[in-house]
């Protein structure tokens, strides 16, 4: 499946919120970028949704598309430790 036809798919209500994130992420800095990430999270609970596996891998990639090699390798880290949470 193509990331458009994956992306035609989602929830209005997750692409709303996907594009605020996208937006308040824009140029900030691993450090706070993860508060916004547990807002988001929230925000999608609150309304009873959540990213799919593709929808979340998309949106780390964006949010670390200009990240240094090592800001990326900590937010990999980080990512997995709270994955390894549930």
């Amino acid at each position: 499946m193509s990331d458009s036809s994956r992306n035609n798919k989602m929830d209005p209500r997750k692409l709303v919120i996907l594009m605020e994130l996208m937006k308040e992420a824009e140029g900030k800095s691993m450090d706070k970028l993860l508060p916004l990430i547990i807002n988001t999270n929230k925000k999608l609970k609150e309304q009873n949704l959540a990213f799919t596996k593709d929808e979340s891998d998309l949106m780390i990639e964006v949010l670390t598309r200009n990240m240094s090699p090592r800001d990326k390798a900590q937010f990999e880290m980080l990512r997995t430790m709270m994955g390894n949470r549930k």
